[in-house]
């Protein structure tokens, strides 16, 4: 799992739910609830592919920055060539 949220106690459980629980579906990990400052309760996904569900987003945002970061060190091209032209000029470009 990715990462991990830190214990909280009853009250702030309370306080807090709708919250730790968007965080707990989001990161797919487990919350433990303490009570007199010992574990109480855990609060986990109901849904055991949150975790999966997760990383393969946090790949997919990744790869997706990755992709605009390659994408904006690339050459403006002139809008009055045609895409084959511009095809050829990478082309050389690229391979001589």
């Amino acid at each position: 799992m990715g990462e991990r949220l830190e214990a909280v106690g009853v009250r702030e459980a309370k306080n807090r739910f709708s919250e730790l629980t968007a965080q707990v579906n989001e990161l797919g990990t487990e919350l433990v609830v303490l009570k007199n400052n010992r574990p109480w309760v855990i609060i986990r996904p109901a849904d055991s592919e949150a975790a999966s569900r997760r990383a393969r987003l946090e790949r997919l945002h990744a790869l997706t920055t990755s992709i605009e970061q390659d994408a904006s060190r690339e050459p403006a091209w002139a809008g009055d060539k045609s895409d084959r032209e511009l095809l050829d000029e990478e082309r050389v470009r690229r391979f001589g």
